[in-house]
């Protein structure tokens, strides 16, 4: 590094080269994907930020998500604004914190147990964003999941930024992929996109296209799970709620 910037750079830890990776300082949480991990500036998903998932109406972005948002603390919130689809309960697990840490008795892993879900229903991008807000400046939601279209107003995702900065949350908004020639305060922005192999394995390409860090080259192959079409013919059959619920309905474990 040359030298006459290394001074520059020791002013503030939000100052890094793009050639170098920023210095640690975000909390963050596992993704549960090690080779995903390796390339994300602090090692998994970075709580009290925004970040962009840009992907297409067939990929499936929740079972990206999902391993490490049911690592979360059974008590906090999960909560899920604008979905395209009802969610599935049953796939929203939290450690069951009567078994404690670590693997069960007779050596099988932790038990789950459903998790507290808050399902937010908006008609417009506007109330997707003020519901977003309202999360974040809850205090108690442990994950945030927000779909929002392509065009957002920039002044409202700056907001939305600085919101997440105060908060411990884990705030993730979900975007299409023509959003990716937008520009975004967000600290993290992923590509996805969903392919089969020879042997008909479906696989999730992560494009990273923004970090705190020098840029990622090469697509992240990863073996997901499980996987959630962000919408299907069958959606409403295997719906945990149905279709005449609230414009708020709060499920809880």
């Amino acid at each position: 590094m040359n030298a006459t910037l290394r001074p520059l750079l020791d002013l503030h830890p939000s100052l890094w080269t793009a050639q170098h990776w920023s210095r640690p300082g975000s909390a963050c949480l596992p993704s549960g994907f090690p080779v995903l991990d390796a390339e994300l500036p602090d090692g998994g998903w970075p709580t009290g930020h925004l970040i962009e998932l840009l992907c297409s109406a067939d990929c499936s972005p929740l079972s990206l998500l999902l391993p490490a948002i049911n690592t979360i603390d059974a008590q906090r919130l999960r909560v899920l604004i604008a979905p395209p689809y009802q969610p599935v309960h049953s796939l929203w697990q939290a450690p069951n914190s009567t078994m404690g840490a670590g693997a069960s008795p007779d050596g099988m892993p932790p038990s789950q147990s459903p998790a507290p879900l808050l399902w937010i229903r908006c008609q417009h991008a506007s109330d997707t964003v003020w519901a977003c807000a309202q999360a974040l400046r809850h205090g108690h939601c442990a994950a945030i999941l927000a779909w929002l279209p392509t065009k957002v107003p920039p002044a409202a995702l700056r907001q939305l930024q600085l919101l997440a900065s105060q908060s411990d949350s884990l705030f993730v908004c979900l975007r299409p992929l023509a959003a990716q020639h937008a520009p975004s305060p967000a600290l993290l922005r992923l590509q996805l996109d969903t392919r089969q192999d020879a042997q008909g394995q479906a696989w999730l390409d992560v494009h990273i296209r923004k970090r705190r860090g020098p840029p990622c080259l090469q697509p992240i192959a990863l073996r997901p799970p499980h996987r959630l079409a962000a919408s299907t013919p069958d959606a409403h059959r295997h719906a945990s709620l149905p279709v005449s619920a609230p414009a708020r309905s709060r499920q809880a474990a």
